[in-house]
């Protein structure tokens, strides 16, 4: 086997730094690398590389070489599988943050402890002849409430790759037995006795606040306001709900001068891009490409679909 992992990018390309594919000596693939004629070049190479060739560096403009209409250029190194197989499995294993380096030149993958130049998550850099990121640690979705919401939007968030733990404190049922897409459930909506079971909460958590009772979300809503130390907070409800708990915070005190003017605006509510979601499914859709946006552009919302980190090398 052989792994493809995109170390260069440049204008208008289908994948950035740090997508990967792998590719068996008889073709099968996992993943991919963006499609089209890119993939198609890369996948035969690999398939190579995989049957015994050295390693190898595909560079590839896609207009000019590929005849694409995408208009960048791509640089995809094919390393050979064999020898980073303790690698690998200690990546898939990771319970820790730690940083996997892959070499430019094809190279075996090196893992090592974080160290202080290293990127953040979902943020790959080229440091010194190397693909550097960061792995072992998935994003964290501490969802609250287990009603019609959030049996949609678990799976979708399983499937992105979040670690989802599920909170709620059982009384319609709803906690008989833990979702398959849920790494825990825990049975309350007290965030304190919840973060002693999780091991608080940090800036890769994305917690939501999407339970079935308006009283219940404001009484979570107080807890979790001032909680700076959050990557991102987001709560369930119309305009006009979130306009009156607005109003009783401040009555309590909870968003007084510019710390808690700060503090709302970081609040994502009513939750999820706009994309005139109504129903579960399609708030759950809603919510989840938030998250993704969080993720990808580091902030909450949709733009114009461009990107918005970098330049002509995202």
């Amino acid at each position: 086997m052989a792994i493809a992992t995109v170390i260069g990018a440049k204008g208008s390309t289908p994948r950035h730094l740090g997508a990967r594919m792998a590719v068996a000596d008889d073709g099968t693939q996992w993943g991919t690398i963006g499609g089209g004629r890119i993939e198609h070049v890369v996948a035969a190479a690999a398939r190579e590389v995989a049957g015994g060739a050295p390693p190898r560096v595909i560079r590839q403009h896609l207009v000019r070489d590929l005849a694409m209409c995408c208009g960048g250029s791509m640089e995809v190194v094919l390393t050979p599988a064999a020898g980073a197989r303790d690698v690998l499995a200690a990546a898939a294993a990771a319970r820790e943050p730690m940083t996997l380096v892959t070499p430019l030149d094809g190279e075996p993958f090196v893992m090592r402890a974080p160290g202080d130049g290293d990127p953040p998550a979902y943020e790959p850099r080229v440091i010194d002849g190397a693909l550097v990121e960061r792995v072992g640690v998935a994003e964290r979705a501490i969802v609250f409430g287990l009603g019609h919401v959030a049996r949609d939007l678990g799976p979708l968030l399983a499937g992105l790759g979040f670690t989802v733990i599920v909170c709620d404190d059982g009384d319609t049922g709803a906690t008989a037995e833990t979702p398959a897409w849920a790494t825990r459930l825990v049975e309350s909506f007290d965030v304190r006795e919840i973060e002693q079971l999780i091991g608080g909460l940090g800036p890769d958590d994305r917690v939501l606040i999407v339970t079935r009772d308006h009283a219940v979300d404001q009484r979570l809503l107080e807890q979790l306001i001032g909680r700076d130390e959050i990557g991102y907070l987001g709560m369930i409800g119309s305009r006009g709900k979130v306009g009156r708990f607005r109003k009783r915070l401040e009555a309590k005190g909870l968003l007084d001068g510019e710390i808690g003017e700060a503090r709302w605006a970081r609040l994502r509510a009513p939750i999820g891009l706009d994309v005139g979601a109504e129903t579960p499914e399609e708030i759950a859709i809603a919510i989840a490409a938030e998250l993704v946006a969080v993720r990808r552009r580091g902030q909450p919302a949709a733009s114009d679909w461009r990107p918005v980190r970098g330049s002509d090398d995202t």
